[in-house]
């Protein structure tokens, strides 16, 4: 295997391992791109499965020095192969392929190792910790790509470590956290693994591993820039033993806008819309989203009634055999099943706001395009980023609820929590119409203008990735010299 030398500002190869999970992988394939187009790396290889592979090559086509190398799941391995093979995003599910995965771990040794030119860094997903062994074995240094935003990783951390919520009577009374004055929580704000003070288990297991993976690494790639996030950042790194953090862009705008096609219906109905001054609600909850039966009736209903205009994409695991959505809006909106190039949506000038369940790459997709947000949080750290969005940066309002605290047929991934009709109706029509979301919508513009601010040359996003390549390089030929 042919040695690397990496100049003092460029990597000579890099090797990346995404989760397999589009929403995980789309980060990192921005990622590349960025790199290569700065002649911050020579060459990138994404070490993917078959069944990722497909979307990956093609989100790299015709980007000079990007390969894609497959391996497979061994034919002995069992259970799930990817997110999208998932029949929900509980946790059991979840932790079934996190388990499974772990199944990789030999085949991309081996082919980590066997790369003719030796990566001098890889650059693996959080949830993939065993790669660290594997990286570890062959002297090769690590940066973590993080699929959460400092806001939630502080906070939640800073919960962890404080147990302020272990005072309260209720999941809906508020506490503070020390060191983040003017910040109240509650406990049904937190991810579900840590809404408990007495956190254990199968998947407090995992975020352990995780951990220990994690800061052994050279740091954490932040989907985030300084302006956005600076005072969680900081206190990211400001602890004690902890990788640094490094905020390297809204990662969703290092890939030019040529790439971000829509389907040519879907472009053609936008432009119809613009050309008819009819603003229009993009709908997307994500392609793990459990709805039940009842709530996406419910949201059918209530942006039925809000005469709003609409695009929504829909997963006909929702439909159960029934068509509840198609044909039921008429002409005033498209109602989509499969994936949807949402960058390409959310740039479209008829778009004036994304009702979402605020996943991260969604929040910094929909802040970067200057969209503000109807915030639906459904699982894992959502939550968390709707309370950012709706009460740190004043990007988006928030839909919650009716029946906190009662047991019903289940809204979302937590269950018993429905969200009714009414709301859906006056929050959709308030943050396209009203008041409120113009107060909103001119916030996600400003957000959008540092955004890209952050990425021009000279801006905070800009001088992060090459510092951060540098630190890589720099830490690693001091290593060297000390071996010799």
């Amino acid at each position: 295997m042919a040695s690397s030398s990496p100049s003092s500002s460029t990597l000579r190869h890099v090797a990346m391992l995404p989760f397999m999970g589009k929403g995980h992988a789309m980060p990192m394939l921005h990622l590349i791109h960025l790199l290569l187009r700065r002649g911050l790396a020579s060459e990138v290889t994404v070490l993917a499965t078959p069944r990722e592979a497909s979307f990956i090559r093609a989100a790299v086509s015709g980007v000079p020095g990007a390969a894609v190398l497959e391996k497979a799941f061994p034919s002995t391995s069992v259970g799930p192969q990817s997110m999208e093979e998932l029949p929900s995003a509980s946790e059991s599910h979840f932790l079934d392929l996190i388990s499974a995965t772990a199944a990789l771990r030999p085949a991309f040794a081996d082919a980590l190792a066997r790369l003719e030119l030796r990566p001098d860094l890889l650059v693996h997903d959080g949830f993939l910790p065993w790669a660290k062994d594997a990286a570890d074995g062959l002297g090769m240094p690590r940066l973590v790509s993080l699929g959460m935003g400092a806001f939630s990783c502080y906070v939640t951390l800073a919960v962890l470590i404080q147990k302020p919520h272990a005072r309260v009577s209720s999941p809906w009374e508020p506490f503070e956290v020390d060191g983040l004055p003017g910040l109240r929580l509650t406990t049904a704000d937190l991810n579900p693994l840590f809404d408990d003070p007495a956190t254990a288990g199968r998947h407090w297991d995992f975020i352990c591993e995780s951990a220990v993976a994690t800061g052994s690494s050279r740091g954490t790639i932040l989907n985030s820039f300084h302006e956005l996030e600076s005072l969680y950042i900081h206190k990211m790194n400001q602890l004690e033993n902890s990788p640094k953090m490094w905020p390297v862009v809204p990662l969703c705008l290092a890939t030019e806008p040529a790439v971000q096609t829509l389907d040519a219906d879907l472009a053609g109905w936008l432009d119809s819309r613009l050309a008819m001054n009819r603003p229009v609600l993009y709908v997307a909850f994500g392609s793990q989203a459990n709805l039940s039966r009842a709530q996406l009736e419910e949201i059918a209903a209530g942006l039925d009634r809000s005469g709003v205009d609409l695009v929504w994409v829909v997963r006909s695991k929702w439909l159960d055999g029934e068509d509840r959505v198609e044909g039921r809006f008429g002409d005033r909106a498209k109602v989509v099943q499969g994936f949807v190039n949402q960058l390409g949506v959310l740039r479209h000038k008829a778009i004036k706001g994304f009702f979402s369940h605020c996943g991260w790459n969604s929040v910094t997709e929909s802040i970067s395009m200057g969209v503000q947000i109807l915030a639906f949080p459904l699982a894992a750290e959502q939550t968390m980023n709707a309370k950012f969005v709706v009460d740190v940066l004043g990007a988006g309002l928030r839909v919650s609820p009716s029946n906190r605290g009662h047991d019903d047929d289940g809204g979302s991934e937590g269950g018993g929590e429905l969200v009714a009709s009414q709301d859906i109706e006056a929050l959709a029509r308030e943050l396209i119409l009203g008041e409120a979301g113009k107060h909103v919508a001119a916030r996600a513009a400003e957000l959008a203008a540092s955004a890209r601010t952050a990425m021009d040359a000279g801006g905070s996003s800009f001088e992060n990735l090459e510092l951060m390549v540098r630190a890589v390089i720099s830490r690693t030929s001091r290593l060297e010299a000390s071996s010799e």
